[in-house]
């Protein structure tokens, strides 16, 4: 009866056991980095009166605050990355949730309200269209060229140094970054260019009308989130066809 009882209790500390391994393996943390980003529009000349060109800028300015949702206490983009995972929340017109591991291929699209997960590739270039006369032309980022340059800056405490992107097709057109090598690369779907950034950046910005449009980190904060953080959710409907 003894041998019985102490079987019994060897099989409940065995199940306590590995129930409690269970539940560790889920609620695994990440250490990781949380960056908020606001829109930044360089340091526009001051001029004694407003002229029709001014006036430009400042809608141009305007709308792209409203079209991001941007607030004082809202910004319109924020990220969260480690050495392996990275999820971007972007607000505003279009708003979305995009998470990835850096050891796949492919990330997700999350639809919060419909409970759906979009699979795409990790890396999609970004395709824009301009008129170069009377012919349509194509740019995309897959054909830019980094060449890394001269310079620091500090951006949110951190000490950044630059890059451009060049198109060969259209030298023009040149995107700026200023990158902190200290922290993980930071990149996602049609922002794909920025993996051959040594780093992650933490200011993007091109010319556009005379007037500078990008984006600057505006905070940056260490926290521990779970690691399920970055990984679709279990009850979401995953979406199998990838396509750009």
């Amino acid at each position: 009866m003894n041998y019985k009882k102490s079987y019994l209790v060897l099989l409940l500390l065995l199940f306590a056991f590995f129930a409690n391994g269970q539940q560790l393996k889920k609620v695994k943390n990440v250490a990781a980095w949380k960056i908020s980003y606001a829109l930044d529009f360089g340091q526009p000349q001051q001029k004694e009166a407003a002229s029709k060109q001014n006036q430009g800028e400042l809608a141009m300015m305007d709308l792209a605050m409203s079209l991001s949702g941007s607030s004082d206490d809202s910004p319109p983009l924020i990220c969260y990355l480690s050495p392996e995972y990275i999820r971007v929340e972007q607000r505003g017109l279009g708003g979305s949730i995009t998470i990835a591991d850096k050891r796949d291929t492919v990330s997700y699209l999350l639809d919060t309200l419909a409970k759906t997960a979009m699979k795409y590739p990790a890396a999609m270039p970004n395709i824009q269209t301009a008129m170069a006369g009377d012919s349509m032309m194509v740019i995309s980022s897959a054909d830019f060229v980094m060449q890394l340059k001269e310079g620091s800056k500090v951006i949110a405490g951190k000490a950044c140094k630059k890059a451009i992107f060049i198109n060969p097709h259209s030298p023009e057109n040149v995107i700026t970054v200023w990158y902190a090598p200290e922290l993980p690369r930071l990149y996602w779907q049609q922002y794909s260019y920025l993996k051959s950034v040594p780093g992650c950046a933490l200011a993007i910005g091109t010319l556009s009308r005379g007037l500078n449009i990008g984006i600057k980190a505006s905070l940056i904060e260490q926290m521990t989130v779970a690691e399920s953080f970055f990984i679709p959710p279990p009850a979401y409907t995953i979406n199998d066809e990838m396509s750009y």
